[in-house]
């Protein structure tokens, strides 16, 4: 009997103790607060990046010369031989905006080491934001008006009307003449430049800025 008295004393004694680590453990877990959401650098560097978009590093300004020809046709296109025409030659100049548009930009292109002392970021190629060319009419003049077409054969041709018809042409004329000055290998180097410096901004130490079909490595 004395056995059998010392067990269920036992029993009692373990039953006790259980209940009280168990309210131990729910009062802490009631007054330890949740764990604040973690965010990565990989996280960050993305969200600096690409809240950006599109981003304008460099501009072009510079003058291209657009020739426009009015001449007869129809029963009078035989006059073109006798040198019966209207012709515009403009100087016209303008902006070229070129840089990198990030929406391109993917998460496997940036990687940061375990310490979040270096990082690598791929940068999509620079670019011609074409959209954004604007043309300089204020600044742009007539080189040469050549008028030998009597008023009742070409069109009474004004220069605003002239500057809407070569909108397009004087456009395209513009983006390659920047091209060919090096506008986007300009972009890309203040590019690296820049990304280099935003990087080192959120605490990494060693930055590595690649763009795309510019850089090395």
């Amino acid at each position: 009997m004395q056995t059998l008295k010392l067990i269920w004393n036992g029993l009692a004694v373990a039953a006790v103790l259980f209940m009280v680590w168990s309210v131990v453990q729910a009062f802490q877990k009631m007054s330890t607060p949740p764990p604040a959401p973690t965010t990565t650098v990989e996280t960050q560097i993305i969200e600096a990046v690409r809240r950006i978009n599109k981003q304008i590093f460099i501009e072009h300004y510079a003058g291209v010369e657009v020739r426009h020809l009015d001449a007869p046709g129809g029963w009078a296109a035989f006059l073109r031989n006798l040198g019966v025409r209207q012709e515009f030659l403009v100087l016209i100049r303008g902006r070229v905006p070129a840089g990198i548009d990030l929406s391109q930009l993917r998460s496997e292109d940036i990687w940061v080491s375990s310490d979040g002392r270096r990082a690598q970021i791929t940068l999509p190629p620079p670019q011609v934001f074409t959209e954004q060319v604007s043309l300089d009419l204020a600044n742009s003049r007539v080189i040469e008006n050549t008028d030998f077409c009597p008023g009742f054969i070409c069109p009474r041709t004004n220069l605003e009307s002239f500057f809407q018809a070569v909108d397009a042409e004087a456009k395209a004329a513009l983006v390659q003449a920047a091209i060919e000055a090096g506008i986007l290998s300009q972009a890309a180097r203040d590019a690296e430049a820049y990304y280099t410096q935003l990087l080192n901004s959120l605490g990494i130490a060693e930055v590595r800025v690649i763009v795309r079909g510019y850089s090395g490595g």
